[in-house]
């Protein structure tokens, strides 16, 4: 799909890698992306964030490796793409949708992400203030 950006990386959720676990960046205005996030999509996520759920944990994202605890369980993302674009220490918003999940980012890691973005040849739509 375009605006949906295929990252490489290895998910764990309670030390089980899923299968069917996929890492993408989701650019606004592409899709139905209303603001830039990045998904992680698997069945095995719906076992610990209904959709429209959340959860908001602090983590520290500063390398290849995070670990973001979420409703009582362990979600370690491996990525070194991540990790370079990814440095960050706070809160993270974590929200359940149909096939997985999604974080909600901070504006200087949008910032970051959709540069990236933009030097793939996906830039972010301006989409019209109502």
């Amino acid at each position: 799909m375009p605006g949906k950006i295929m990252v490489s990386g290895e998910v764990f959720l309670d030390g089980v890698k899923p299968d069917d676990a996929i890492i993408f960046i989701h650019i606004k205005g592409h899709g139905r992306a209303r603001v830039t996030h990045i998904d992680i999509e698997s069945m095995a996520f719906k076992k610990i964030l209904l959709p429209r759920h959340s959860d908001y944990p602090e983590i520290c994202w500063d390398s290849d490796k995070v670990s973001i605890p979420v409703k009582g369980h362990e979600l370690i993302i491996i990525s070194p793409t991540l990790g370079k674009l990814m440095k960050f220490h706070g809160n993270l918003y974590v929200r359940g949708k149909g096939k997985g999940i999604f974080f909600g980012l901070h504006r200087e890691q949008i910032k970051t992400i959709e540069e990236y973005a933009s030097k793939l040849g996906i830039p972010p739509k301006i989409t019209k203030k109502i």
